[in-house]
């Protein structure tokens, strides 16, 4: 049943984009469809139109049609077509794909792939083709998309001076709840970590505020709130937590609003936002009052500009996950 719903819906969005003026592209399989911008800005190579495109596993997924969306819209303002191909998970319809957006002059692409390495001899036999990839340097791609980690915490101490400000504290301590990976030397995650306690300890230079390096690393949410509590007890000048995912930050937020008489000078910021997110951050009696959301769509219209810079100049960088810090100050444009 779940297959044939996603089936459903993968027609269904082609269908949309069909109706948005898109037109089928392939016969392979899987399902490709063409926008056309404002043309003007066009560059032509070998008598036709450059596009720029993705090649992703599933649009049904509401992460790879924002992705898309944005790059389509970079395409679009700066009057390239763009082509967006569904490989529906299966990665001989992602390879037929690859082949069919390099045969319509697709000059550079977005790649979230199941297969990342079964990709890699296509980038490597199309070096004209620019491939930026979700997430991961493989060999034979030219950029990634990567997360901004010192952002991340400089969101984090901003919206905290923000509450402090606001609430007249001028002294305590904050904890963190880090992922598992968080405590692999050898994970991307461990360095996150270390340039988030580093940003905090930073900010709490020459204050009364302290940061409490801890090694929590919940394995889930009921461990997560296990762990708020045995914080709490352990210290009770520590107010402030870094939760680094929602789910965590939801259970410290939930933990705390039973466990302590006058939760309005705890803070918890979480690193992800979702509806729950905002909906706490928008109660006044709840302690979660933070969140780095992240705008996917602006990410993939900061992909689809670096595509273009491939298609005009030959280079392309890599591209930071876009962010919103999102607090009291302006959350009512996140509640629907």
């Amino acid at each position: 049943m779940k297959k044939v719903f996603m089936c459903l819906l993968s027609l269904t969005m082609l269908l949309t984009l069909s109706a948005c003026g898109a037109s089928p592209a392939s016969d392979s399989g899987g399902n490709a469809s063409v926008s056309s911008g404002d043309t003007e800005g066009n560059t032509e190579i070998g008598g036709a139109k450059s596009k720029i495109g993705a090649c992703v596993m599933s649009l049904s997924y509401d992460f790879q049609l924002k992705m898309c969306n944005g790059i389509e819209r970079a395409a679009a303002e700066n009057g390239y077509e763009s082509m967006i191909y569904d490989f529906n998970a299966d990665t001989e319809l992602m390879l037929s794909g690859l082949e069919m957006m390099a045969d319509n002059d697709v000059k550079a692409l977005y790649g979230l792939f199941s297969a990342p390495e079964a990709a890699s001899d296509f980038m490597k036999s199309h070096e004209d083709i620019g491939v930026l990839m979700q997430g991961q340097n493989i060999d034979g791609c030219r950029a990634y998309t990567v997360n901004d980690y010192k952002k991340l915490g400089e969101q984090f101490v901003e919206a905290l001076e923000y509450h402090v400000n606001e609430k007249g504290i001028t002294d305590g301590g904050i904890a963190a709840l880090w992922l598992d990976n968080c405590s692999n030397k050898d994970s991307d995650y461990y360095t996150a970590k270390q340039v988030i306690e580093q940003t905090i300890t930073d900010w709490c230079e020459g204050t009364e505020f302290y940061y409490a390096p801890s090694e929590y690393y919940p394995k889930d949410e009921e461990n997560a709130a296990n762990i708020t509590s045995q914080i709490l007890n352990a210290d009770p000048n520590i107010k402030f937590f870094f939760c680094f995912n929602n789910s965590y930050g939801i259970s410290a937020s939930n933990e705390i609003g039973a466990s302590v008489p006058d939760s309005s000078v705890y803070f918890v910021f979480a690193s992800e936002g979702d509806e729950e997110v905002f909906r706490l951050i928008a109660d006044e009696a709840s302690s979660l009052r933070a969140c780095a959301y992240a705008n996917v769509e602006e990410s993939g219209y900061l992909v689809g500009m670096q595509l273009i810079n491939w298609v005009e100049n030959g280079e392309m960088e890599n591209v930071a996950v876009y962010k919103e810090l999102v607090d009291s100050r302006n959350i009512a444009d996140y509640i629907k």
